[in-house]
């Protein structure tokens, strides 16, 4: 505002003088806290990752649709029909094994019922999706999906041949969209369904699958001395075990946010559950992921790190040992085939999700493999201590795969940085590093060791007829002169 002689009034009113200034920060403080996290809601992707052009076939589904985001698309509509053959094989279950045709009218509808009342006992699963769904026709679609999630399990666990003998199940793809972020059911509706069948061992079942599907259990062939290490682990982790209590991990697992019952959201959340553990052995308080740097696979092996392959199964059992003259870096064996791409981005996707409860230890995962691979001779050298196995092609494939997956990632700060500040702390030893590197350039292969010895021998030969010939020059003259005074 100008004044009468044209300067400008550069007064600053106080915000005691605005009234109305700052009510929407008052109202902000008289607000209480949350007392707990709200459960995750099943989300849709982040932009981010759908936009990055290379990613854009990992996330919908290809044959069938779980849940509500994907229902009702013309190409997945086929397998709409087997999902009402899932629902005749539960009802009969549900009824003791009745056969369809024998199943009444009110078998079918106290059977429903049932299952309504079951999913909807603690809360309702619409809240489980960010949108909203009209209520009969929502149930209709979980009780049909859930059907069929079980039903195919069933068939997988149980090596039936009904799969090779349709046309229409797809194994492999069926098991790709049954771990997409937005092909996912709430945990609950399978609790319901899994609760109205006399047979409770179909709970075991949905554990039994994700483990014959995605967790290795170390099938791969060991030498007699690989054994013996495993022997040794083996009991050296039962006495520990034994002696010790067990430590939590740092920043709470998964599991431990669940809830009393340690229940699942969905199987995208078990499967991540069962894949990272629960091992504190790489989470620390500590110094952060960005505080370390160290170099790939071949440097750090060329640097006296050995590298082996761990007992574990979980992705968070990565453990640093440094010895006298090497250092020992342990890793989980880890399947890499057609499937990885996608499934990893889906759970990447899900512990971006702003309500989960992730630590997210697989995205820390795929940047701490990142850093060990730089090229496919980094690659070699996993694939050939059995830590990856390579079902996807080249090791040029797997190398980029790794390399693309972590770009624009973020891990959690404290996961693994123990074992990188271990590892950084072995390689920054000049002594440990030279020792290394001696060993490395003469005893890398029998005929460098052979040489090495030669010259060994060679030079102590030298050694020691240098020293003869000394030993004659200083004492020759003083025993003729000793001989000559004695005749």
């Amino acid at each position: 505002m100008a004044d009468g002689d044209g300067a400008s009034d550069d007064r600053i009113i106080p915000l005691s003088e605005e009234p109305k200034n700052g009510e929407w920060l008052i109202k902000i403080m008289k607000g209480k806290n949350p007392q707990s996290r709200p459960k995750p809601r099943i989300q849709r992707v982040d932009i981010t990752l759908r936009e990055i052009k290379s990613n854009e076939t990992c996330f919908d589904p290809l044959v069938v649709s779980f849940g509500p985001y994907h229902h009702g698309k013309p190409r997945l509509m086929p397998m709409e029909n087997h999902k009402e053959v899932a629902a005749r094989w539960f009802v009969s279950l549900a009824n003791n094994n009745l056969s369809a045709d024998a199943i009444t009218e009110s078998n079918a509808r106290a059977t429903y019922d049932q299952f309504v009342v079951e999913a909807t006992k603690e809360s309702s699963p619409r809240d489980c999706y960010a949108d909203k769904f009209e209520f009969k026709d929502f149930m209709r679609m979980m009780f049909l999906d859930g059907c069929f999630i079980l039903h195919f399990m069933h068939l997988v666990v149980k090596c039936s041949d009904e799969l090779s003998k349709s046309s229409h199940l797809n194994q492999p793809l069926i098991l790709r969209d049954m771990f997409l972020l937005e092909n996912q059911v709430p945990y609950s509706i399978l609790k319901a369904l899994m609760s109205l069948m006399p047979d409770k061992s179909m709970e075991s079942n949905v554990e039994n699958f994700i483990d014959m599907v995605f967790l290795l259990q170390h099938e791969t062939p060991q030498s007699r001395s690989e054994c013996l290490t495993n022997a040794i682990s083996f009991l050296t982790e039962m006495f520990s075990s034994l002696t010790k209590k067990k430590e939590s991990t740092v920043g709470g697992s998964n599991s431990a946010d669940r809830g009393k019952d340690n229940m699942p959201f969905h199987l995208l959340d078990f499967l991540q559950s069962k894949l990272i553990g629960n091992s504190a052995n790489s989470s620390s308080s500590g110094s952060g992921y960005w505080s370390y740097y160290f170099r790939s696979i071949i440097e750090l092996k060329a640097a006296g790190i050995k590298i082996g392959r761990s007992n574990s199964k979980y992705l968070k059992d990565i453990q640093f040992r440094s010895g006298i003259f090497n250092g020992h870096l342990q890793l989980p064996q880890f399947m890499v085939d057609d499937a990885t791409k996608t499934r990893l981005l889906n759970l990447i996707a899900y512990e971006m999700c702003p309500d989960g409860l992730s630590d997210r230890a697989v995205t820390s995962y795929i940047c701490f493999l990142d850093s060990l691979i730089d090229h496919a001779e980094d690659v070699k050298e996993l694939r050939s201590k059995n830590i990856l196995l390579n079902r996807l092609g080249s090791d040029e494939e797997v190398a980029n795969l790794f390399n693309e997956l972590a770009n624009n990632l973020t891990p959690n700060c404290n996961t693994y940085s123990d074992v990188m500040k271990n590892i950084q702390k072995h390689s920054g030893s000049h002594v440990k590093v030279w020792i290394a590197e001696f060993m490395h350039t003469h005893f890398t292969s029998p005929w460098t060791v052979l040489a090495l010895m030669a010259a060994i021998f060679v030079i102590a030969l030298t050694v020691v007829q240098t020293v003869y010939s000394v030993v004659v020059v200083m004492y020759l003259p003083l025993y003729s002169i000793r001989t000559c005074q004695e005749c």
